[in-house]
């Protein structure tokens, strides 16, 4: 983890990592929602949304997508990215003097 997403989850936190790793957080379910069910699966119960088979979970997906899209509008999202990056850049760089 603290060399994997939790690098990430450390200054965006895990839906905004979502939102910027596809065309959004629509797009992300739309691509892995239904792996990510699937492999999700076998830890027990999970939300059915991932796959969003029904109104009520297209609803749902529909209403995070508005929430990001509200904190990092769909055209932004390659500026937020570069952000990202070059603080996963700071981020890293600064894990490699600590070991020094």
């Amino acid at each position: 983890m603290k060399d994997g997403m939790g690098m990430r989850y450390a200054f965006m936190g895990p839906m905004e990592t979502i939102h910027l790793n596809a065309d959004g957080t629509q797009n992300y379910c739309d691509r892995y929602g239904e792996t990510i069910y699937n492999v999700s699966s076998d830890s027990g119960p999970i939300p059915t949304a991932w796959k969003q088979e029904n109104d009520e979970d297209k609803k749902f997906v529909g209403d995070l997508e508005a929430m990001m899209c509200s904190t990092v509008p769909l055209e932004e999202l390659n500026t937020r990215r570069l952000w990202r990056d070059k603080r996963l850049a700071a981020l890293a760089k600064l894990k490699r003097n600590m070991s020094d």
